[in-house]
């Protein structure tokens, strides 16, 4: 027999995070909601037992899950096997790397239970979540979660995102092709679908931003690489492309700031970030034969 439903699936996407999500799931064991839920780890073929590591948070989490989501490197793929392995009426999609703050189930489940698609709001974390689960580095105030849409459609990042499990399967699920942006593309396809972006301004996840200029300049990279993907994909329903006078202008400006970015530690940080995805963007354009700069 088919164990029964629950109200709502929590849903981690997670490739070898065996030293991070132990913070995240500590906090998640420590919410209180009277709803049923549970909580699905989606394991994209990690190779440093973040499986293994995962049950033990098992008798802590009485509804936790780990589910075989290898069949193809990605988050999406891993989202998607969450949400074909969920029992909940609902799914809310967090990071293995971030950490929900208390009483964010309570707030994103009365969200979900009145609307089909909704998304926290996010604290930006310098320095991350250390494996203890206390939180270091400076704070910005709670936010919903920002996503340019260049003028067309709201967006949220898929770190704190939650939709009814019926409009996940109309929509297809999140799209596996995407290079980066997939969570944009569902937010874009879900309402294209007929269903308005909630925000739950009271469901907050402190996100872990990048504390290396590597890892920052990579992530960035990586998100601007897929902005012209997202115009290719939805120039059709009508997604406009960027100022390609304006991208000019903020090449300009980088190449004018420089200077001042290799020798103010305050000021690097942002150039590189700005200099990474516009990089991306120029790379995403080549590859996606689009002027999306």
């Amino acid at each position: 027999m088919a164990p029964p439903p629950v109200d709502l699936s929590v849903v981690i996407p997670a490739r070898n995070v065996r030293h991070v999500i132990g913070a995240q799931l500590d906090a998640l064991a420590a919410q209180a909601w009277d709803g049923s839920w549970e909580v699905v780890v989606a394991d994209n073929g990690s190779s440093d037992g973040t499986a293994e590591h995962v049950m033990a948070w098992v008798d802590r989490l009485p509804s936790l899950r780990v589910v075989d989501a290898s069949g193809r490197p990605g988050i999406s793929h891993a989202r998607n096997a969450g949400c074909r392995a969920a029992r909940g009426r609902s799914v809310v999609f967090v990071d293995a790397d971030d950490l929900v703050r208390p009483g964010w189930l309570p707030e994103i489940g009365a969200a979900l239970a009145a609307h089909p698609f909704v998304a926290g709001a996010l604290v930006p974390v310098a320095g991350g979540v250390p494996a203890g689960g206390v939180v270091t580095g400076l704070e910005e105030p709670a936010r919903p979660a920002p996503l340019a849409s260049a003028g067309f459609l709201d967006a949220a990042p898929g770190c704190n995102l939650g939709v009814r499990l019926d409009v996940w399967r109309e929509v297809g699920g999140f799209r596996e092709d995407m290079l980066s942006g997939e969570d944009t593309a569902f937010c874009w396809d879900v309402q294209l679908a007929g269903h308005p972006l909630t925000r739950a301004p009271g469901a907050v996840i402190e996100y872990a931003l990048r504390d290396d200029l590597r890892g920052l300049a990579r992530q960035r990279y990586h998100w601007g690489k897929g902005v012209p993907q997202l115009y290719a994909e939805f120039r059709g329903r009508g997604a406009p492309r960027s100022s390609t006078l304006g991208a000019l202008a903020r090449w300009a400006a980088l190449l004018l700031t420089s200077p001042v970015a290799l020798v103010s530690p305050a000021r690097r940080r942002p150039w590189v970030a700005r200099a990474a995805d516009r990089a991306g963007r120029l790379v995403g354009s080549v590859r996606h034969r689009v002027v999306c700069l």
